[in-house]
């Protein structure tokens, strides 16, 4: 498995969350927008169409002492009735009126094969037409027409009664509701911005405040529990020098079992210290041009006799120079946290290998053990902090959960990037990436 920590600047959590709330913000308000401008327009046409529909089917069902009434259109807009045709199931007129007449023909053809065994409504787009009629030329404009069909039964046989209404008005009051709901929602879209981003900050107020005064007690802490622990540490190294021949091998192994947590307890409250740091923005890094490959021999030399302890093969595969550029004391800890993890989590007699790649375009440092390895699970996690994927066992190692945290740290800050590949049992191989 294959997990990659980018590269990149720090994130800021607190303009993270805030993007996110006023995101989350707009949306509602532009959802709320929407969702009304869609209600209020499939209302208008459904009381659009029931009011044509009820208008038609009045016009369809006219009879007078049993035959249908046919309403004289010709040069007459009443109602925007645009024409009335009874035709048999041949097509054949039974009756008709036309507003323009001139038009009949090609009205009826569109409707010819539209015979429905009951009551149907439909819409249809009539083009702008422009056609001669000896010395007349009859323009007509593009227009909605709203076509009824009703059957009926005649004398001669089944025929059906077909009549439209010209509802181009409701069309044009429909596509300018439109464009006015679209310009508010444009409106409320830069309004609801600012205002979601406004109601963010005054959200995120609260929360700060209360990161900040976190951060300060955990580097108070830290810092008033250094003197302390250097103070306890320095008492059993006098207690050992003076009265190291007087003590019985019990208290010897208490005086042991003390330094080593007080040592583990310095190393947290220094780690701790240094998180603390970093979240206020307060870590300096003193970057500078640097032959990295002699440092990097010193570095994994200091870890060769706890290697040696556990008869685990240190080895390194270097250049004789590669000249980066980066903090030196702070590499130093990315490379000590590195290394004493992947010593932590090999078993006796296994292998630890650290090199380093040059590149052109990017150098990394590889640390390849052949340890316990990690679960695709816990991959992502590892850099959180205290987060600890065999807590016992890091507990029985001293581990606290925070060396690959501020690993991390360093890594961002110095705009590289991690890949993990890690399978349980085939151990874990940190490749860290950093630009020229």
């Amino acid at each position: 498995m294959k997990w990659t920590l980018k590269k990149g600047k720090k994130p800021d959590i607190f303009q993270y969350t805030q993007r996110k709330l006023t995101v989350t913000y707009t949306w509602l308000i532009i959802l709320f927008l929407v969702l009304f401008s869609i209600i209020v327009s499939l209302f208008f046409i459904f009381m659009t169409y029931q009011e044509q529909s009820n208008s038609l089917r009045s016009t369809m069902y006219a009879t007078e002492e049993g035959r249908v009434v046919v309403p004289n259109l010709v040069n007459s807009r009443s109602d925007n009735l645009y024409f009335f045709y009874v035709l048999d199931k041949r097509g054949q007129v039974l009756a008709q009126s036309d507003a323009i007449p001139q038009l009949s023909e090609r009205n009826r053809e569109e409707i010819r094969e539209w015979q429905p065994d009951q009551d149907k409504f439909r819409l249809r787009w009539q083009p702008e037409q422009q056609e001669r009629f000896g010395d007349f030329i009859i323009r007509t404009d593009t227009r909605l027409l709203f076509i009824g069909a009703h059957p009926i039964m005649t004398t001669s046989g089944p025929a059906t009664i077909y009549a439209a209404k010209d509802v181009t008005f409701y069309w044009d009051i429909l596509r300018n509701l439109l464009i006015v709901f679209v310009i508010i929602l444009i409106i409320f879209i830069i309004a609801a911005i600012k205002l979601s981003s406004s109601m963010s900050q005054k959200a995120m107020i609260p929360i700060q405040l209360t990161f900040k005064q976190q951060q300060q007690f955990l580097a108070d802490a830290s810092h008033e529990l250094r003197t302390p622990l250097s103070i306890m540490n320095t008492s059993l190294d006098v207690i050992d020098l003076e009265n190291g021949d007087t003590l019985t091998p019990y208290s010897k192994e208490v005086v042991t079992d003390m330094k080593e947590e007080i040592g583990r307890m310095s190393r947290m409250v220094q780690h701790l210290l240094m998180l603390a740091r970093s979240d206020a923005g307060s870590v300096e890094f003193e970057m500078s041009a640097f032959d990295i490959a002699p440092k990097l021999r010193q570095w994994v030399l200091a870890f060769d006799s706890v290697a040696q302890k556990k008869e685990i093969a240190l080895r390194t595969m270097l250049p004789e120079t590669l000249t980066v550029k980066g903090d030196p004391e702070r590499l130093k800890q990315l490379v000590y946290i590195l290394l004493d993890n992947a010593i932590k989590y090999t078993p006796e007699k296994g292998k630890v290998d650290v090199g380093l790649d040059p590149n052109p375009k990017q150098w990394r440092i590889i640390v390849r053990d052949s340890g316990i390895g990690i679960a695709e699970a816990d991959q992502p996690r590892i850099f959180d902090r205290f987060y600890r994927v065999e807590k016992h066992r890091s507990r029985e190692e001293g581990s606290a959960g925070l060396g690959l945290a501020i690993a991390k740290q360093i890594v961002i800050a110095h705009r590289g990037s991690v890949v993990l590949e890690s399978s349980p049992g085939k151990g874990s191989t940190f490749s860290i990436e950093f630009p020229v």
